[in-house]
């Protein structure tokens, strides 16, 4: 016992050694780590390896019935909750339409028009990482389903075509191509910086959306298609506010702890797990595409399938991130198998999507290892961006030249940031896992060979993370 807390002491010293120089997203300087790199991964991958054996002794699953604190009740009934919400729908749905002038309307640079950076940056990083503090609270904000209330409303829709979409049959595979197919845009090809584009995409998915509330009803379309609405939900399992639509109630929960009470709506969603390894993938290989390793696989494309590669590398990007997700679908899929066979609980689960809750923290860690600098620095054009939305020289909030301070965060930080959040993203993951577990047995051996396989993948997954966060963030 005297030696692991002396050796905790130590790994707590090497890692406030860290250095005060560093690179992420939107950072362009590199520097020399003042230890070898592999202390630093290794190192980390220890901190996730003991952390199992603590978690393991310690958290006792008493936890799992601490009740939800009820904030506010009947909130329907409270005349300024009301209120409140019609002016956040009235906003969001005005910058909807602002948004999708300024496309068209607006700068053809997309450092100078406010959709892409409204869309790439505000909402899509933004709203990801302040709904998994926060909780959930896309619903209130959603521009297709507030036009869906208006045409429903107007045209009198009383009910859907059909009563349901076949969710036994395809649960949320489509949600999950959604969702390739939008980093695939964000990543490889290049709409994000055409506002013309993601114009046209912005009208694509509402033709999209309200065609299939109109066939299947918004409620079954939200939770079993719309990817946006899946993906947001996932995420605002985790945050400390849910809302009880039982009873009509705003709560107050522990971190993480949505996931676990969860659980069960993952039994239900078919390709629950390739749809959240798709949320953690799809930002590994946004970090993993330009880096070296990428540059040895292009090389082998182009040797071994030279005429199916393009100039503009779409074929490379798209080989490559079906391959990520692939890969570590894989994986996930084998650690759940070998947990069900070595530990030899009998239970008529796929423990893939049963487990898939318990890695939403790392695609949290993720997002803000690998986007929060870009979200800092980039989302500043946003104040000078507003005051003139359709490049037509005004100046509505007097803020037009306002110019964005790169130096607001320093790198260091920024590294600093990225180690604490990859490991304690998948420290949370055995943890929600650990939980997850003690559901299905209370046997502490059933539960120490059933949660082993995953904290072999965990370990490996934060020393992987590591090693393509720092490729070109250093030099070791």
């Amino acid at each position: 016992m005297k030696s692991i807390k002396v050796f905790l002491v130590l790994l707590l010293i090497q890692i406030l050694s860290l250095p005060h120089q560093g690179w992420a997203h939107s950072f362009d300087e590199r520097y020399d780590l003042p230890l070898p790199l592999n202390i630093f991964v290794f190192g980390s991958g220890l901190i996730v390896l003991i952390s199992f054996g603590i978690i393991f002794f310690t958290i006792p699953t008493k936890f799992l019935k601490i009740h939800p604190i009820e904030i506010v009740k009947d909130l329907k009934r409270h005349v300024f909750f009301k209120t409140v919400l019609l002016i956040i729908k009235c906003i969001s749905l005005m910058m909807f339409f602002i948004i999708l002038g300024a496309c068209y309307f607006g700068d053809s640079n997309p450092l100078q028009n406010l959709a892409p950076n409204l869309i790439w940056i505000s909402w899509w990083l933004g709203f990801s990482i302040l709904i998994a503090i926060v909780g959930n609270f896309w619903p209130i904000f959603n521009p297709w389903l507030i036009l869906w209330k208006i045409i429903e409303r107007v045209f009198g829709i009383s009910r859907p075509i059909l009563n349901k979409l076949n969710q036994q049959k395809w649960g949320v595979w489509v949600a999950t191509i959604f969702l390739l197919i939008w980093s695939w845009l964000e990543v490889v090809y290049p709409v994000a910086f055409v506002p013309f584009r993601v114009g046209n995409l912005i009208l694509a998915w509402t033709v999209i959306n309200l065609i299939a509330m109109f066939i299947y009803g918004a409620e079954v379309w939200l939770q079993s298609g719309d990817v946006f609405s899946i993906y947001f939900s996932w995420l605002g399992k985790f945050g400390i506010f849910k809302y009880n639509p039982l009873k009509d109630s705003l709560e107050l929960n522990w971190p993480g702890i949505g996931l676990v009470r969860d659980i069960h709506q993952g039994d239900k969603d078919r390709g629950l797990a390739g749809f959240v390894i798709a949320m953690l993938s799809t930002v590994l290989f946004d970090g993993l595409h330009g880096n070296q390793i990428w540059l040895i696989f292009e090389r082998y494309l182009a040797k071994h399938f030279e005429t199916l590669i393009d100039v503009n590398g779409y074929f490379t990007g798209t080989i490559g991130l079906l391959l990520t997700w692939g890969i570590f679908l894989g994986l996930y899929r084998l650690s759940c198998y070998l947990s069900k066979k070595i530990s030899g609980v009998k239970v008529k689960l796929d423990l893939a999507n049963h487990f898939a809750s318990s890695l939403v923290p790392i695609a949290i860690a993720y997002l803000i290892a690998h986007n929060f600098s870009s979200f800092v620095i980039q989302n500043q054009n946003i104040i000078f961006l507003i005051s003139d939305p359709f490049n037509m020289g005004w100046n509505l909030l007097g803020s037009k030249d306002f110019r964005p301070n790169i130096a607001i965060i320093e790198a260091g930080f920024v590294w600093y940031l990225a180690i604490s959040a990859i490991v304690i993203g998948h420290v949370l993951a055995l943890w929600i896992g650990h939980l997850i577990a003690s559901q299905i047995t209370k046997s502490k051996k059933e539960l120490i060979y059933l949660t082993a396989p995953l904290t072999v993948m965990m370990v490996a997954l934060t020393m992987l993370s590591l090693i393509i966060i720092a490729e070109p963030m250093t030099i070791s």
